[in-house]
């Protein structure tokens, strides 16, 4: 049989990292997409230590740009047949509003926009496998999240958490809208809420978000615990055919939020392929 090929990103640390040591150690080859190009091949190196197989690679992108989103998907398509999990595992705490080169404010880019651009990209390769998935990690702070095409990118007032919480919605509202876009192939998408969980990320809290780093802390997971789910979800085969979902502790979960509706969906799609310059049949 083949191997199967997942392609991660934000997997040099944290959630990213156990889920790529576990694929690995599972008969995937994991393809590595990270900014640190040194942190990446690191963790390859753990991965060949720890499962004794040295079926991985890096490539190097920084969601910041989407320049080089659109280079880290010409690398994969060239190195690759096809594309079996995609898991959209970045995420990152913006302290301030910061623009990114292309005019987008950071968190919002990083979080969704660019894993959404990502996403679209490598919908072929994703088509070429027997049954490809997409997972994207998204966060149970998605249920305070806001809606608000008027307040993509925080123009009207910055918040660490609120920008969180909205990059997370943004996510759910995607996954749920690309699953349905894609109900006449084989190709399935799923959100993942991983739990509150002892990474870097927590650890590096400032501000309001550090306060609640402190509180969450002794009762925040392993990494590896927090990944279980990206892992049943790319590897178990109780899910194929499960689509549009959103899934913790390996169970999917119901979706509560006033946003969930397909009409807001629908619209958060036509913005995001405006932003992109997209043609609308790159969808599905």
């Amino acid at each position: 049989m083949m191997k199967p090929i997942c392609l991660i990103t934000g997997a040099t640390e944290g959630i990213g990292r156990a889920t790529a040591i576990e694929l690995a150690g599972r008969g995937f080859t994991v393809v590595i997409a990270a900014r640190n190009e040194a942190k990446a091949k690191a963790v390859v190196k753990d991965i060949e230590s720890i499962t004794g197989r040295c079926d991985a690679d890096v490539i190097t992108a920084d969601l910041r740009s989407l320049a080089e989103v659109r280079a880290l998907a010409e690398t994969f398509n060239s190195r690759y047949p096809r594309l079996d999990v995609l898991i959209n595992n970045t995420g990152i705490f913006s302290q301030a509003r910061i623009m990114t080169d292309d005019g987008f404010e950071a968190t919002y880019q990083v979080n969704y926009l660019s894993q959404f651009y990502l996403t679209h990209l490598l919908l072929d390769a994703l088509k070429a496998a027997d049954r490809g998935r997409i997972i994207n990690l998204s966060s149970s702070v998605y249920a305070v999240g806001k809606f608000d095409p008027g307040n993509l990118q925080s123009e009207k007032r910055f918040s660490t958490i609120a920008s969180y919480a909205a990059s997370k919605l943004l996510m759910l509202m995607f996954t749920v809208e690309l699953a349905d876009r894609l109900r006449s192939t084989r190709v399935t998408a799923n959100a993942v809420h991983p739990g509150v969980v002892n990474t870097h990320m927590l650890k590096s809290a400032t501000g309001l978000f550090k306060v609640i780093a402190i509180l969450a802390t002794p009762f925040a997971a392993a990494p590896e615990k927090g990944a279980a789910t990206s892992i049943y979800l790319a590897s178990s085969p109780d899910v194929q055919g499960i689509s549009g979902k959103y899934f913790t502790r390996c169970k999917e979960a119901a979706i509560k939020t006033a946003f969930d509706t397909p009409e807001h969906r629908d619209r958060l799609w036509k913005l995001s392929m405006q932003s992109l310059r997209l043609a609308e049949t790159l969808g599905a």
